[in-house]
């Protein structure tokens, strides 16, 4: 990369002393000492995406019973896995990709100019750099289309597209891709309109933790010949200070409200007067144009923040970049298993209710088949005795009960009483189908309200085929009985010979008519009707056996099985993802305990790294830690804070209940409001405290919580 710092004295300020130069070595010994940490911290985040992977891969591939819904359970956790492997592979590529450019610059402290099209950027690349103004736009077009870059003043200056311009979205990823390698952000606004969109567009940055420096373009063009005359004669009367407060208040306004940004610092500058000192045509003003651009004070800034952060800075640049993203992905594995948790729960309760029913249904099946098999036969128990007076003296008497017995279609009986129970289950399998159905629908509607749109498996589609799969296995045991039902029991021959039995039975009474026959009426009655007590028991047994093998054993039983497999498998990967995020939580600490530390060595407050016990942090906006010991440093985590442009604070080692009121700092707790227990922490807050305590949206709190181990629920006190 060619340094084409400008020859002319009157646009750098250099450092005659040397101090910043030897800034700048200091910053890329730190940045080489801080590569190692975070390309360790990476190697140890990818050796866990290799194990997540594999305990996935282990559950998606457990091999259970056959069966269309275990199929379906198998396919819906494959699904898991694959969305595991888009994550890990995504997110740790990136990372990776990230930390080789930053390693291709660590010899360079980097200045990233970012504003929208035709703020001036390109205008003070070609002050930068003496120019031949070809890269400024004419106001019609954006000139800068991708990304470039230079040295200046031993710089590494980048200059991006125009976020906000046509096209914008294109622009902006453009933009935004070089952020995770730069030390410090100029925030390039300009008089002519400070749009709320740019504000808008940086509001991506604030994730990142880049420290920023606002610089307030003065667009008064001085091309018309009026402006420069006005300019050379007074050259505060174009950038004077009070002429500019109304729009140095409307950033500062915007920085608060957009960016979340508090005591900034806005640089005026003129661009153009910069940019015109350096060409020979305005060789005469040269000195003027350049003093009074104030792009001086800009450069003095620079070489403020090389001495006296540069080092911070290239931590954070180095550090915090590789933190930023394992924090996505520790915050994209939380979210899946959070949701993954949620459906399985949702599955196992939905399931539940169906096995309540089916728990019912086999038992008012079996109840049913007793029941409709006493009804079956009751027709032929009623004509015992009228058939007994009619046919005890008949030959043929045996072959007439067996027409009876015939005439009640029991084969006709068995097939209808098969098809209500199969149409019943089908029914209800179809319904919950449809419920399961509609409620995924609000399911699904309520996850894409949450920080997560994840879809670990399609519930419409898994239940649709679970009941046509069930209605198939019910199908095939259906006709698998009646392709093979006479060979484990024939009533009509059952029957046959027991009428046979009754009619020899008969054959010597006709000796004795007169004495025996009412007696032998009685005992052919009595073995009618045990023959049709038999047949009562054969019947129903027959429909119980087949209910129990088609249905109760294989299509019951298959369905709990195969949805338990679905849900516990799916209870096994959320385990497993929220094993994964605490691990990268793990790293995060050592990363994020690595920052303070270091800071604190470099603003003159170095701390042991062992008195840092845990460490929890919001980048770019606050951090807590607990302190190993009851002593506090103040100083420490004023300076560090200042350094890391974050609210830092360190909580002393004490009881429990100090400890959460402790933590929910800025806001005044007492301890003796806190209700502790093994999980929660009920806290008591004076009203005026609750929206410090609280955060926003819930930052605060959130951070207590995570750093003292316990669910923290602030109410507010009552007056």
């Amino acid at each position: 990369m060619e340094d084409r710092t400008p020859k002319r004295d009157h646009l750098r300020t250099g450092d005659r002393g040397g101090t910043y130069r030897r800034a700048l070595d200091a910053c890329s010994r730190v940045a080489r000492e801080e590569f190692s940490v975070a390309k360790a911290a990476l190697d140890d985040a990818e050796q866990l995406g290799v194990r997540l992977k594999a305990s996935v891969a282990t559950i998606a591939r457990r091999s259970p019973a056959d069966g269309a819904a275990v199929e379906d359970a198998r396919a819906r956790l494959q699904e898991l896995e694959a969305k595991l492997e888009a994550t890990l592979s995504s997110s740790l590529r990136s990372t990776r990709a990230g930390l080789n450019a930053k390693h291709a610059a660590l010899n360079h402290f980097t200045v990233t100019l970012f504003g929208r099209t035709m703020a001036g950027k390109s205008t003070i690349r070609e002050a930068f750099t003496v120019g031949d103004g070809s890269t400024i736009g004419n106001g019609a077009q954006r000139t800068t289309r991708d990304v470039r870059e230079y040295t200046w003043n031993s710089l590494r200056i980048i200059d991006t597209p125009g976020i906000g311009a046509y096209e914008g979205d294109e622009d902006r990823a453009l933009a935004l891709s070089v952020i995770d390698e730069t030390d410090v952000v100029l925030f390039l606004v300009s008089s002519d309109g400070i749009q709320e969109e740019s504000f808008k567009g940086m509001q991506a940055l604030r994730h990142q933790n880049k420290p920023m420096l606002f610089v307030l373009n003065v667009k008064r063009d001085l091309q018309k010949p009026v402006f420069m005359r006005r300019f050379l004669a007074d050259p505060r009367s174009v950038i004077e200070d009070a002429e500019m407060q109304g729009h140095i208040d409307r950033v500062h306004r915007l920085a608060g409200e957009l960016l979340g940004m508090r005591n900034i610092r806005v640089i005026p500058i003129h661009a153009q007067a910069a940019y015109f000192s350096t060409r020979p045509e305005h060789q005469k003003y040269a000195d003027v144009l350049a003093e009074h651009s104030r792009l001086g004070e800009l450069l003095t800034a620079l070489e403020a923040e090389v001495q006296h952060r540069g080092t911070v800075r290239r931590v954070q640049t180095v550090v915090d970049g590789t933190l930023v993203s394992l924090l996505d992905l520790q915050e994209e594995l939380s979210e899946q298993a959070k949701t993954v948790k949620r459906a399985a729960n949702y599955l196992k309760d939905k399931f539940g209710e169906l096995d309540i029913w089916l728990d019912g249904f086999v038992r008012s099946a079996n109840a049913r088949a007793e029941t409709e098999a006493t009804q079956l036969v009751q027709p032929l128990r009623g004509t015992v005795s009228a058939f007994v007076d009619e046919n005890i003296e008949r030959e043929d008497v045996a072959a007439r009960w067996r027409r009876k017995v015939k005439a009640l279609k029991v084969d006709d009986w068995l097939q209808r009483q098969q098809s209500v129970i199969l149409d019943e289950l089908r029914g209800r399998l179809t319904e919950f189908s449809r419920e399961m159905s509609v409620e995924s629908k609000l399911v699904a509607a309520f996850d894409a309200m949450g920080p997560s749109t994840f879809d670990p498996w399609d519930v419409k589609r898994t239940l649709r085929r679970l009941s046509a799969g069930g209605a198939a296995l019910a199908g095939v045991a259906s006709v698998a009985f009646w392709l093979g039902g006479g060979n484990f029991w024939n009533p009509v021959g059952w029957v046959a010979g027991a009428v046979g039995v009754v009619a020899l039975g008969l054959s010597w009474l006709f000796g004795d008519r007169e004495q025996k026959l009412q007696r032998q009426k009685a005992k052919a009655a009595e073995q009618l009707r045990g023959s049709i007590d038999e047949l009562e028991r054969q019947v129903a047994g027959a429909l119980k056996k087949w209910f129990y093998d088609s249905i109760t054993s294989r299509l019951v039983r298959g369905i709990r099985n195969d949805t338990r497999q679905l849900y516990t498998g799916m209870f096994d990967v959320a385990r497993t993802l929220d094993e994964g995020a605490r691990e990268v939580g793990t790293i995060l600490e050592h990363l994020n305990r690595r920052l303070l530390v270091r800071t604190g060595q470099f603003v003159g407050t170095p701390v042991p790294e062992e008195r840092l016990a845990r460490v929890v942090r919001d980048p770019g906006v606050r951090t807590k830690f607990l302190w190993q010991d009851e002593r506090e440093d103040d100083r420490f985590c004023k300076q560090v804070g200042i350094a890391i442009g974050e609210w830092v604070d360190g909580i002393p080692n004490g009881p429990a209940v100090q400890q959460v009121a402790s933590a929910l700092r800025p806001a005044v707790v007492s301890p003796a409001k806190v209700s502790l227990s093994t999980q929660r922490a009920l806290v008591r807050v004076p009203q005026r405290e609750v929206g410090k305590a609280i955060g926003r949206s819930g930052s605060n709190v959130s951070l207590a919580s995570r750093l003292v181990g316990v669910r923290i629920k602030v109410i507010p006190e009552e007056s």
